[in-house]
C-alpha cells in the first residue's frame, strides 16, 4: 500500500515527546502533518467541546508545520478534517505515555482520535499507539525543548519499525491498530485481543471521601494483573511484548444484526 501524506495527533499535547519522536522519524519520509491538543488532555475519551468556541494556531515543531487546538483530542480530528482539503492516507496518534489497554480504550483521548478520523474518512488507516510508562509521567507537561536523545532507540526506533511493517503487510487486512509497547526495550510483537475486563487490572473502588462527598481515581496503582492468556493485551504487554491489536471503527454486532433486520416489532 501507498502511503505519503500522514497526520500526526494525540492527547498529550502537540510539542509532546510521542509526536515529536514521530516528527523525527518520519519527516523526511512522508508529508507530514500534526493537529493535536495544546495541553494534556489525557482520559478525556470522546468529549467534544460543542458549547464552546475553540480557538486554535499554526506553528511549527522541529520543522514540521502544524496546528495545536486548545481543546480535546476529537476536536483536534475535527479541526483538521474541516481545515485541510484532502484526506491522509494515514493518521497516527501517540506515542501516548500510558497504556490504552482493555476497556480503557473507551476513556482514551488517543483511541479516540484514530477512531474518530476513520470514522469521518478523513484517512484510509489509523493506529493509536500507547507507551506503558510509570503513572508519574500519565499527565507529563511536555515541552518542545526537551532533549529526546533518551527516547530515539525506544519507543522512537522501534515506533518507526512497527508502522513500517503495518504499512508493509497492508495493516493486517484491517484499518484501525491499537498498539501497546511494554515499558523495557522490547523487540517481541504479540498480535492480541482485548482482555475481557477491567477489575483484573485496574483497582477498584474508588477512594471515595464520605465526608466530602469527592472521590478520586487510585490510577497511580494497578492490581496484580491474573495471567490468563498471553493472547490478552495487557498480559502481553506486561510480559514484555509489543502488543498489536487488530480493530474495526463499527462496534455493530454484524451476526446478531442480520438475524433482526428484518423483524419488526410493536411495543404494547
Amino acid at each position: 500500500m501507498k502511503i505519503k501524506r500522514v497526520l500526526l495527533t494525540g492527547d498529550d499535547g502537540y510539542n509532546s515527546i510521542g509526536i515529536r519522536l514521530l516528527i523525527h522519524f518520519l519527516k523526511n519520509k512522508y508529508e507530514l502533518h500534526f493537529a493535536a491538543t495544546k495541553h494534556q488532555q489525557s482520559c478525556v475519551g470522546g468529549y467534544m467541546n460543542l458549547q464552546k468556541e475553540t480557538h486554535w494556531g499554526k506553528v511549527r515543531v522541529d520543522g514540521v508545520s502544524g496546528f495545536w487546538i486548545d481543546g480535546t483530542p476529537i476536536d483536534a480530528i475535527e479541526f483538521a478534517h474541516s481545515y485541510y482539503t484532502k484526506p491522509f492516507d494515514l493518521v497516527i496518534s501517540g506515542i501516548n505515555m500510558g497504556i490504552n489497554i482493555s476497556g480503557s480504550i473507551m476513556s482514551s483521548g488517543t483511541f479516540a482520535a484514530a477512531n474518530r478520523a476513520l470514522y469521518l474518512q478523513f484517512c484510509s488507516k489509523a493506529i493509536a499507539i500507547s507507551w506503558d510508562v510509570h503513572h508519574s509521567q500519565y499527565f507529563k507537561k511536555h515541552n518542545v525543548n526537551e532533549d529526546l536523545n533518551k527516547y530515539f532507540n525506544y519507543p522512537g526506533k522501534i515506533t518507526r519499525s512497527i508502522i513500517e511493517l503495518a504499512i508493509k503487510n497492508n495493516f493486517w487486512n484491517t484499518n484501525l491498530l491499537n498498539v501497546n509497547l511494554p515499558e523495557k526495550i522490547s523487540r517481541k510483537v504479540k498480535f492480541t485481543r482485548f482482555l475481557p475486563t477491567l477489575l483484573s487490572f485496574y483497582p477498584r473502588p474508588l477512594n471515595i471521601d464520605k465526608k466530602n462527598q469527592t472521590f478520586t481515581y487510585p490510577y497511580g496503582t494497578v492490581n496484580n494483573y491474573i495471567k490468563t492468556d498471553l493472547n490478552d493485551d495487557v498480559v502481553a504487554t506486561r510480559e514484555g511484548y509489543i502488543s498489536i491489536t487488530p480493530c474495526k471503527i463499527d462496534p455493530l454486532k454484524e451476526d446478531v444484526f442480520n438475524k433482526l433486520k428484518n423483524k419488526q416489532i410493536c411495543i404494547d
